[in-house]
């Protein structure tokens, strides 16, 4: 019979599952979900990606990986997501993604002690780090987050990576076009980092405690 050691860590002679849930506004969360799960699939993980709203149950998986966009907030299904999931999401070791049209650098590797990592292409460093502008203020990762650490403060991710995504102002209402170009400043267009998200995919394994997991064929 299959068991899992205290911390996570997967034993037993079947493949680790993991359940993938993302969030989405305009599509493209959906497409870096897809990319990471291949890249799990590749280690030998089985892996289920359902969308957020769908409220999945994720009794019975080794493992969570919920990832959405930053849109005045982390998408409130991701958000709904954690919220409601967390006694079933506190019992076993979950990581979050968040797409991002800016980032700002603050120096710090972990937000509330938990470990955060920042794609390259995203990040960008304040113009006078003694004294940040709103944007920059609010593109922080500790405010990103301290919503999200609030939703379901039980919810300990083993890491929280932030991605460089995707703005289509077309697909936008007049108030979010609004709210990403003067509130946000972030720039129209797709800066998806597909090596830095892949990388980062092909390191969960070990973040996440699925210690048989193996590359297959």
């Amino acid at each position: 019979m299959d068991q899992t050691e205290p911390g996570g860590q997967v034993r037993g002679d079947r493949e680790p599952r993991v359940l993938l849930v993302c969030a989405t506004r305009h599509g493209s969360t959906p497409e870096v979900a897809d990319a990471v799960a291949a890249e799990l699939r590749g280690a030998g993980v089985t892996v289920d990606t359902q969308p957020a709203r769908d409220q999945v149950d994720p009794e019975g998986y080794d493992a969570v990986v919920v990832g959405g966009p930053m849109i005045m907030g982390w998408h409130r299904e991701a958000r709904k997501y954690v919220g409601r999931q967390r006694e079933a999401l506190a019992r076993v070791p979950i990581a979050f993604f968040i797409t991002a049209m800016s980032l700002t650098e603050d120096g710090q590797d972990r937000v509330d002690g938990v470990p955060v990592l920042k794609d390259a292409w995203l990040v960008k460093e304040p113009r006078d780090p003694t004294k940040l502008r709103y944007k920059e203020r609010y593109a922080l990762p500790s405010h990103y987050l301290a919503a999200v650490f609030k939703q379901a403060p039980g919810v300990r991710p083993v890491c929280v990576a932030f991605f460089a995504g995707s703005l289509d102002l077309t697909k936008m209402n007049l108030f979010e076009k609004l709210f990403v170009t003067l509130m946000v400043g972030a720039a129209p267009g797709d800066a998806r980092h597909w090596e830095a998200i892949r990388g980062w995919a092909r390191s969960l394994p070990s973040l996440l405690g699925l210690g048989d997991a193996a590359p297959t064929a």
